[in-house]
């Protein structure tokens, strides 16, 4: 499974990879989260080459998603380089979040 885990502690290294980095904050109580983590699961798996992406709990690791202003879940953030250049908040079909990642690879 190419979907990880991100931490408070880990996030920075995890977000300045050569890769494209997908960040999904999110929460276990959450149902639109829970619809979502199987689809960004599947475009890890199919993208593993082009993306990173990591599933982050906005509970047990609140800080990132303070910083970086995350008002409600799910959220998706896009990094490159280190680099904030995407943000999509809400449950989404594969075709949108395939639309949405696509122009930054």
């Amino acid at each position: 499974m190419a979907f990880k885990d991100s931490t408070d502690e880990k996030f920075q290294d995890q977000i300045n990879g050569n890769k494209l980095n997908l960040i999904q904050f999110s929460a276990s109580w959450c149902g639109p989260c829970q619809q979502l983590k199987p689809i960004i699961e599947k475009i890890s798996n199919d993208m593993a080459d082009k993306i990173d992406c990591y599933y982050h709990d906005i509970e047990s690791q609140p800080n990132e998603p303070t910083k970086y202003s995350v008002r409600g879940v799910p959220t998706v953030l896009l990094f490159k380089g280190g680099k904030l250049v995407g943000t999509k908040v809400g449950a989404t079909s594969e075709k949108d979040m395939l639309e949405f990642i696509q122009p930054h690879i």
